[in-house]
């Protein structure tokens, strides 16, 4: 985190990343020979830490391991592919408000942070499409990509399917702790509330469209 201008990652500080310190952080070196799960662990242990940017490595080596595994093997499922990418959409969304800090426009690291923490959570609902989490997670990323009334409804479309979930799957099969269901609620209503202002910023002014 040295390349952080404050303590961003603790309570009451001014969440403002300094411009000298944009450049690319360094990649941890990943151990040769570990299976799928032993990366995820270690990625779990540097998202703990906060460490998001050596977390994103180690679960993108897991990916990579799974995809050489034997498909025999019982991690080797869409659930756990999925609970990876998921978990590398959620560093690259911490990063990104990280990013944003204060600043009342999208800066340009908070839209390629959320770009590809889309990618990642469509990628966790393309392998398990029950998992409630991934849709909660892409319509965070949506809304941090562009401020737009398209991505405001994407992100409506995808945070209503998390609320349909239930802990035990439900109707739907969807799956949403309960612990986090007040979260994706709140980030609907904020969503919603983002789409009214461009609707209304996009009506015309009455008297204007009075016949001439």
């Amino acid at each position: 985190a040295g390349r952080w201008g404050v303590a961003v990652r603790g309570d009451g500080a001014e969440k403002r990343i300094r411009p000298e310190n944009l450049a690319v952080p360094q990649p941890p070196a990943i151990p040769e020979g570990q299976n799928a799960d032993q990366y995820k662990e270690l990625g779990n242990e540097c998202f703990k830490g906060k460490r998001y940017e050596d977390a994103i490595a180690f679960y993108g080596a897991a990916i990579e391991a799974l995809e050489k595994e034997d498909p025999r093997t019982e991690a080797h499922d869409g659930k756990f592919e999925s609970v990876l990418y998921g978990n590398r959409a959620q560093c690259r969304i911490n990063l990104a408000r990280e990013a944003q800090g204060n600043q009342t426009e999208l800066s340009k690291e908070t839209r390629m942070h959320s770009m590809h923490a889309n990618m990642d959570a469509a990628k966790s609902i393309e392998c398990d499409p029950t998992n409630g989490k991934a849709y909660f997670r892409r319509g965070c990323a949506m809304l941090g990509m562009a401020p737009s009334a398209s991505r405001a409804k994407e992100a409506i479309q995808n945070l209503e399917i998390a609320l349909e979930g239930r802990a035990s799957g439900g109707k739907t099969g969807v799956v949403l702790p309960n612990a986090i269901r007040h979260d994706v609620q709140n980030l609907l209503d904020f969503a919603k509330r983002r789409l009214d202002d461009f609707t209304e910023a996009a009506m015309p002014d009455p008297d204007a469209c009075k016949s001439q």
